[in-house]
């Protein structure tokens, strides 16, 4: 009898045990490093929550999250510049690589801007006091999280040479939570700025030129600094249900059986030996 229920047990065992592969064990040599943004120095982490600008020139422009980038422009400057006509800024500084973590910011948090840019020649519509008409823009600098834009600051009280430009915008409930999937961020500056230069005889000229020139990150000249919510770093928010999947529970026909095989190696002697009495 005591052979039997023994085995019984053991099937019962075997019967409610989950069958489960690719199990990883992680061992000493694969801890964490003790900088968390030692793995990925480009992606925002709780000792980096500053968003940086860079380009190439004229035609490569990215953000990320590192305070340098040996790939930036000699000089750390954008600059155009036109006699005659109109200067079409339209740069987008789009994060490379793409956000990985999702983002949760601080409610009431303030979104701070900072920046340094030098104009020269005209920008204000119909004002009498330049060359432009209805073809200038002034200037606006927008935040944008994805297709969902945090804030376009329009800013018309610039003026001719360098203008430090720091300006805040406190974030809305709708705009807290940034997916890594949909909420990649972008820092997009658009201004029209035109220029009247010309000749006006072999020696004399008349009017201004037009001239847009930027300080991009290097030395911290500009940078959008975000008030992320601390428990964001948390494992628990950025990866919930994925590090604790749900554990696999015997099914009601298993329980059913293992009942029933156990009540057979418990009773079935018994019964046999009451009938040979």
């Amino acid at each position: 009898m005591r052979g039997r229920f023994l085995f019984t047990v053991l099937l019962a065992l075997m019967i409610i045990t989950p069958v489960t592969g690719n199990n990883s064990v992680v061992t000493a040599e694969e801890e964490e490093p003790a900088d968390p943004c030692e793995a990925e120095p480009q992606q925002p982490c709780e000792n980096q929550t500053t968003l940086y600008i860079w380009s190439t020139g004229q035609s490569s422009h990215w953000a990320h999250f590192n305070s340098s980038d040996e790939r930036n422009i000699q000089g750390n400057q954008l600059q155009n510049e036109k006699n005659s006509g109109v200067i079409n800024i339209d740069y987008r500084f789009t994060m490379k690589p793409a956000l990985l973590p999702k983002l949760n910011m601080t409610p009431d948090g303030e979104v701070r801007f900072t920046f340094n840019i030098f104009l020269q020649g005209d920008w204000t519509n119909n004002d009498n006091d330049g060359p432009c008409q209805a073809d200038c823009e002034e200037l606006n600098i927008s935040l944008l999280s994805g297709a969902n834009e945090i804030v376009r600051q329009h800013l018309p009280g610039v003026t001719t040479g360098w203008n430090s430009i720091i300006f805040t915008h406190t974030l809305e409930e709708n705009e807290l939570f940034w997916d890594s999937s949909t909420g990649n961020p972008t820092v997009a500056i658009e201004m029209k700025v035109k220029g009247d230069r010309q000749q006006t005889s072999p020696i004399t000229v008349s009017g201004e030129i037009a001239n847009f020139s930027m300080k991009l990150s290097g030395e911290d000249s500009a940078k959008i600094e975000l008030p992320i919510e601390p428990s964001t770093w948390s494992v628990e928010f950025q990866a919930e249900e994925e590090l604790n999947p749900p554990v696999e529970q015997p099914g009601f026909l298993a329980l059913m059986s293992v009942g029933a095989l156990t009540m057979a190696a418990v009773y079935m002697p018994m019964s046999r030996k009451e009938s040979q009495k």
